[in-house]
């Protein structure tokens, strides 16, 4: 499991300390009992009441990782009068720091910001020269060595670590800060007294990669999404919340169904993950009997699931849902009309949203023909068209070419025929190469969206700032998409408590990159997301975006 290595001291030290953490810490002092098990020599160590694991791992120059692995009961925190076993001379521990290669890196540059030198870099990473690839992932030997310990680790300097024997860990954020950043997103505070003082036990699970030689772009990804879930995490800690973290690397299991046997997930309040429908089956079966809910942040096939899973949350919202928030943007009294390619490359899309519409209850109008014949379509689209009403034209199409000849014969019609038109498009749109942006803020394009980031917005850029300090590199859209399922997820948790599911919310909440809402069918059926964001791009050339849910 790949952890930042003094975020790892930090958290493992408050995991043990909470016993303590009131306390004025007391003097450690060696043992001189000593044992011999499997070979290895430990000293016999009897806690004192105000010792805490950073001083005992000081004095005895251990990591709390190996002291940790030598005591595995002190996941349950350091008790004074009990009784722990520290093996002579610590275990030096391979350890890694990851960078992610920016345009702008060569191993030079990275050598020099680490420390390090070349050679080591080359070494680490098994190159043969010192050729880089955009976005490829580094391993950087700690120049710091096996976690120094006579000073405090400086926390916004690392991002992940990598160490030499990867296993799911626990971590706990009962006590002190993660970091020096205040949250910024929300004041939130729970609001139910009862479960201020409750430990939450969460569960997320994340093809991690920590076992392979070599890391892919993929795998860097969520390693992206674990970083941007342990800022929510911090959130709603300084928010009073006790969380208990465990992490699971779904590429240590073979499958979907050994995690579920394993029993790693059975004393969990809320389980996220793990991403892919086919993990999701026998995880969601084996939680389901165990009353704990389960949420599929990313995955849009497991909407399958959602039939009699009342624990169940599907985060992706569906195309239908998509499609009906768009179309319920549209002003009552339009005058509609729906334009699309004859080839039949969008059928699917074209036949849902004729749905959605009849099922809405609006009239529209229809009209449709082949790209090659777009130079004489002009007459015949203005005939479908009502002079002196607003015009909704809907384009369900996500062929370039085609939608390019649309706008052509709408602009005509708009400045040589003076129709007042607004033009409904799909979020393909958005990744069109030739197409004139121009266009789009002049038939004051619509289109819905699962996720869309407003950088002038105040919680996004208080976001991007903590994450550069922490992790020294930019968010990605899986970073933005874990804080949000996190924050939104843990406020649940927190303020309704471990059977937060049968309580429906029925409320949308905007959050960084996406609106969740979440309902449901039936009492014994999951729930699926049905909020999405409208982009609205104004003549004036300016942005809008507005929450709506179908």
């Amino acid at each position: 499991m790949r952890f930042n290595a003094a975020i790892l001291i930090l958290l493992l030290t408050v995991v043990f300390n909470v016993t303590f953490g009131q306390e004025t810490h007391v003097a450690v002092t060696v043992s001189r009992e000593t044992i011999t098990k499997d070979g290895i020599s430990y000293f016999v160590h009897k806690v004192e009441k105000g010792q805490t694991v950073y001083s005992i791992c000081k004095v005895y120059e251990v990591t709390p990782e190996i002291l940790l692995e030598d005591n595995p009961s002190l996941i349950s925190g350091l008790k004074e009068g009990s009784t722990i076993f520290i093996r002579q001379g610590g275990k030096k521990q391979v350890t890694y720091l990851k960078h992610i290669v920016r345009w702008y890196d060569s191993v030079s540059s990275i050598a020099k910001k680490y420390g390090v030198s070349e050679a080591d870099i080359l070494k680490a990473n098994s190159l043969q020269d010192g050729r880089l690839v955009v976005r490829q992932m580094l391993l950087i030997p700690d120049s710091t060595a096996a976690f120094s310990l006579s000073e405090k680790p400086e926390i916004v300097k690392i991002a992940d670590t990598i160490t030499a024997n990867p296993k799911p860990t626990s971590v706990d954020y009962s006590a002190q800060s993660v970091t020096e950043y205040k949250p910024t997103v929300s004041d939130y505070k729970s609001s139910v007294s009862e479960y201020n003082n409750y430990k939450f036990r969460v569960s997320l699970v994340l093809p991690l990669g920590s076992t392979k030689a070599e890391t892919s772009e993929m795998d860097a990804n969520f390693l992206d999404f674990y970083e941007g879930f342990l800022l929510a995490v911090e959130d709603m800690k300084s928010a009073g919340m006790n969380i208990n973290l465990q992490v699971l690397d779904m590429q240590d299991y073979p499958s979907g169904s050994i995690l579920a046997q394993s029993g790693k997930l059975d004393n969990s309040n809320l389980i996220i993950g793990p991403i892919f429908e086919k993990n999701v089956t026998p995880v969601l079966t084996h939680a389901h009997n165990l009353g704990i809910p389960v949420v599929s942040p990313m995955d849009s096939k497991t909407e399958s699931l959602i039939a009699n899973h009342e624990g169940f949350f599907q985060v992706n919202t569906s195309n239908y849902h998509v499609q009906s928030a768009l179309l319920s943007s549209i002003p009552k009294g339009n005058h509609v009309t729906v334009i699309y390619e004859e080839s039949g490359k969008d059928k699917e899309l074209v036949d849902l949203t004729r749905h959605i519409l009849s099922e809405m209850g609006i009239t529209y109008n229809t009209i449709s023909y082949n790209v090659l014949s777009g130079r004489g379509m002009t007459p015949k689209i203005g005939a479908k068209l009502l002079a002196g009403s607003m015009n909704a034209v809907v384009v369900p199409s996500n062929q370039e070419a085609f939608v390019s000849d649309v706008l052509r014969n709408l602009n005509l019609l708009k400045t040589m025929n003076g129709f007042n038109i607004t033009i409904y498009g799909t979020s393909k749109w958005r990744t069109f190469e030739s197409m004139d942006i121009n266009s789009y803020h002049a038939m004051n394009l619509h289109i819905a969206l699962q996720h869309f980031i407003d950088f002038n917005d105040k919680d996004v850029k208080s976001f991007i700032y903590r994450y550069r300090a922490l992790y020294g590199c930019e968010p990605n859209p899986y970073s933005y998409q874990a804080y949000d399922v996190a924050r939104y997820f843990l406020e649940e948790l927190y303020s309704k408590g471990p059977k937060f599911y049968k309580k429906e919310n029925g409320t949308t909440r905007r959050l960084l990159q996406s609106d969740l809402r979440f309902e449901r069918e039936s009492r014994s059926d999951g729930y699926i997301n049905t909020a999405s964001r409208v982009v609205i791009y104004n003549p004036d050339y300016s942005i809008n975006i507005s929450s709506l849910e179908f």
